[in-house]
């Protein structure tokens, strides 16, 4: 198993997991951040938003739970602050937390930005037995299967070669554009 899950290139770059979560809004993202360098607006929701997120923690904190934990992983060439993390009879349980209202059209993109976390989580400390992303009105849960390890590797393979330069194809999502932090920068290209 470990073979299939391995990056399919010996370059030394890394990039955050946090690029996961954007390459599901609109891979064009990644490419203008890993290539270009830019960097999303701070809008005031975002400033309350974190604000909100450390009171969580805190919380969590008190509850056992590591958090805010900066980790790397050498063999998926990621990192990133993982928001929690603790251990369980069965496995390590990774905690990604989102101050916004569950929504189904984003779970993937959570799920995926948490399994990269997971990816590290495992690689730095053991065997990750679940993912929960917790929303401001509800919790949900998965556990950490080989099918999303090996999807998760190959949005890190795909972010690798857009890294690279390689021309980014999709489906643009308007809707979308409207409400993107990038929208100035990619208008044109």
């Amino acid at each position: 198993m470990r073979k299939n899950l391995k990056m399919k290139t010996s370059s030394s770059f890394e990039f955050p997991a946090s690029i996961v979560k954007l390459y599901f809004y609109c891979p064009q993202i990644p490419y203008l951040v890993l290539n270009f360098g830019l960097k999303e607006r701070v809008t005031e929701l975002m400033v309350a938003g974190r604000e909100k997120h450390v009171e969580r923690l805190r919380r969590l904190k008190k509850r056992g739970w590591e958090v805010n934990v900066f980790l790397r992983s050498d063999r998926y060439g990621i990192y990133g602050y993982v928001d929690a993390f603790k251990k369980e009879e069965d496995g390590y349980v990774v905690l990604e937390l989102k101050n916004t209202e569950y929504r189904k059209n984003v779970v993937k993109m959570h799920l995926y930005q948490a399994a990269c976390y997971a990816l590290m989580v495992e690689e730095n400390f053991g065997r990750v037995c679940r993912i929960e992303i917790e929303y401001d009105d509800r919790k949900v849960s998965f556990p950490f299967t080989t099918g999303i390890k090996k999807y998760c590797v190959s949005i890190i393979n795909k972010i690798r070669k857009i890294a690279d330069g390689e021309l980014v194809s999709y489906r643009i999502d308007e809707r979308r554009c409207k409400n993107c932090g990038f929208l100035k920068f990619c208008k044109g290209i």
